[in-house]
């Protein structure tokens, strides 16, 4: 009798597993993604048959219109994983890995469908994003008409969507099977403001707004949702399928089903929980080697290719062949096969230039080659329990407790917690964001989201480096005030770098000026966010450098004109300025021009010049030697593909 009881609690529990797993699938697909009630009610009991058929409830209308979400090759997506990992699934639940792609459903849409009419009139444009009860719908010029005569104006409905941190892109259904339209405007969610995608990314100008059929299904899904397969034969012609929209559970951990399927025994969960023992049906990325945990975040974060012809049709009918555990390297490449993709990636010298691919980053890092440090080491997926922090900092850069700062390195590196030793090794006092490990060994030379992004490949500053790509080196990047000469200077008394031949330009004029005056698109990008970067106005002063925006807020890209416009906006140079990245370009030039106005008078009569920033006798601004040098700016087109 009394061994009866546990056993007839012990089936009790496996009999209601099932019902305990369906009852958590319920709560997620609709009390967290705010779906009404009523509706889900409804929804649950189609529900109940769209779970035969492998797809969840909310896409039952567009089945035809959309990549179609099917548990397949072993993956049985998320919602299996709640029931025993609830805290688990509920940090990752709350992570922009989550809404990377989202079906378009009320409470995944962040931008206003509100009938309100965006683009260019100059350029015929005309596209307007409306609802049409709980749908999401568009209105534009059908980009796909084929035939005689113009091209029609057509409805065509939003079906999904493509990130939620920063931005939110949106994909109509085209017609074409489950081929993928791009809406040409985006959804800045910092500025809560309609952009066209042209000016979300940086992108050499072009007249007028397009979008590429199927691009979602050919590219996009390769890293923005959970084994995609892209499943074309034309452009026109697209089955694609993904076990799960967004970076879901098994994108790290590998497909669930085997493991699913041997934890239904509770015996086994608790002989595995009390001891040892790893559970072999499943990937745990920190079980992994340095350089195997590494690649699983790499597959997404890092620049690769698939190494053959046949690798590639194998690819577009059953996905990429990478599971978390394998070696990525034995069936992709690293690096871009071609120059010209290499270019919008990569400055010369082989350094990313773009975000999101710090994987191939780590690879030139000592610290990685040396077999201690991985993308583990500093960012956590799941927050950890006795993190104090609120969950939306966490997830911001899912970061683990204090590694935005010096402890990222000093885990390693002890030897600097001590301020004495910091100071000897910096050259900077120690409250000074010259002594920050991050900001000299992981400077923002890498574009990305309109801003600088902190550069992965771990480093010390060198001029020869800047002499060589273009790039702002950590120094320069700071002392936005000082040549190139002074750079090399320092270091070489300091460190007993070598001091390259400098021309006349890099020994008197500073290295800011240079990058804003001559460098490209991205260096340009660079150089607005530095200018309004707080640690920089701090190290060299911000009484100078209004004229330097008011250039850039004219440049002929978009998002170089953006980020120098939030960047003057911070310095409070824009006080009763109405100036608008998007306005017609004299609108801008006027905006400019009281903005340079406003601080000319400021200006005093007695202010030294200050040659090394073009500024002569009482501040005034050199404009004829600037025009000159404008006349040797790198006007080359720049596509930074992040």
């Amino acid at each position: 009798m009394e061994l009866a009881v546990p056993l007839v609690v012990l089936a009790l529990a496996v009999a209601t597993l099932p019902l305990l797993r369906e009852a958590r699938r319920a709560r997620s697909a609709l009390v967290r993604r705010g779906a009404p009630v009523v509706w889900g009610l409804a929804a649950l009991a189609a529900g109940a048959a769209a779970a035969r058929e492998g797809t969840p409830p909310w896409s039952l209308r567009t089945l035809e219109e959309r990549p179609l979400e099917l548990a397949s090759d072993g993956y049985v997506s998320s919602d299996e994983c709640q029931a025993c990992h609830p805290g688990e699934y509920d940090s990752w639940y709350d992570t922009y890995h989550r809404t990377m792609s989202h079906a378009a459903v009320e409470g995944a849409v962040q931008a206003p469908f509100d009938g309100r009419v965006l683009g260019d009139a100059a350029l015929g444009e005309r596209f307007v994003p409306f609802r049409r009860g709980d749908e999401y719908w568009v209105e534009l010029v059908d980009p796909y008409h084929e035939g005689p005569g113009p091209a029609p104006t057509v409805q065509r409905r939003v079906v999904q969507t493509t990130g939620s941190h920063h931005q939110q892109l949106y994909w109509f259904a085209t017609g074409h099977t489950r081929a993928l339209g791009l809406f040409p405007y985006g959804f800045r969610l910092d500025e809560a403001r309609w952009r066209p995608i042209g000016a979300i990314f940086l992108t050499p100008p072009r007249g007028g707004q397009s979008t590429v059929l199927g691009r979602w299904n050919t590219s996009c899904q390769k890293c923005h949702a959970t084994h995609g397969q892209a499943r074309f034969t034309s452009a026109a012609e697209m089955d694609t399928r993904v076990a799960e929209l967004g970076i879901a559970c098994e994108m790290c951990h590998g497909p669930a089903a085997e493991h699913v399927a041997a934890n239904r025994n509770p015996l086994r969960r608790y002989r595995l929980h009390d001891g040892e023992e790893r559970d072999a049906t499943i990937v745990n990325p920190a079980d992994l080697t340095v350089e195997r945990s590494t690649q699983v975040c790499g597959q997404c974060h890092g620049v690769t290719h698939l190494k053959t012809q046949e690798a590639r049709r194998d690819w577009v009918k059953n996905g990429f062949s990478f599971r978390p555990g394998d070696d990525l390297l034995v069936s992709r490449g690293l690096g871009e096969p071609d120059a010209e993709a290499a270019d919008r990636k990569f400055w010369k010298d082989g350094q990313m230039r773009v975000t999101g691919r710090e994987y191939t980053a780590l690879q030139r890092t000592p610290c990685f080659q040396a077999g201690a440090m991985s993308c583990l080491a500093c960012h956590r997926m799941h927050q950890a329990a006795d993190d104090p922090r609120p969950r939306e900092v966490w997830r911001n850069d899912l970061l683990s407790e204090g590694m935005d700062g010096d402890r990222a390195c000093t885990q390693c590196h002890g030897q600097f917690d001590d301020g004495t030793a910091l100071e000897a090794h910096t050259h900077h006092a120690r409250a000074s964001s010259g002594s920050r490990c991050l900001d000299c060994h992981m400077p923002h030379t890498t574009y990305g989201l309109l801003g600088g992004i902190r550069n992965h490949e771990v480093g010390g500053p060198t001029v020869q480096e800047s002499l060589a790509t273009g790039r702002p080196n950590a120094c320069n990047q700071c002392h936005l005030d000082r040549t190139l000469a002074w750079t090399a200077e320092h270091l070489h008394e300091w460190y007993g770098t070598s001091v390259p031949e400098l021309g006349e330009a890099e020994r008197t004029l500073a290295a800011s000026v240079l990058w804003t005056l001559q460098g490209d698109a991205g260096e340009r990008a660079l150089m607005a966010w530095s200018f309004g970067w707080r640690e920089a106005r701090a190290a060299s002063g911000e009484d100078w450098i209004a004229p330097y925006l008011a250039l850039l807020m004219n440049d002929p890209y978009h998002a170089v004109r953006f980020i120098a416009g939030r960047s003057a906006g911070e310095l409070g140079l824009l006080e009763g300025v109405e100036y608008d990245h998007l306005d017609a370009p004299e609108r801008r030039e006027a905006a400019a021009g009281e903005l340079l106005e406003g601080w000319a008078r400021a200006r005093a009569a007695g202010e030294p010049a200050r040659p090394e920033l073009l500024l002569g006798p009482g501040g005034v601004w050199l404009e004829d030697t600037v025009d000159a040098l404008l006349d040797g700016r790198d006007n080359s087109d720049v596509v930074l593909q992040e």
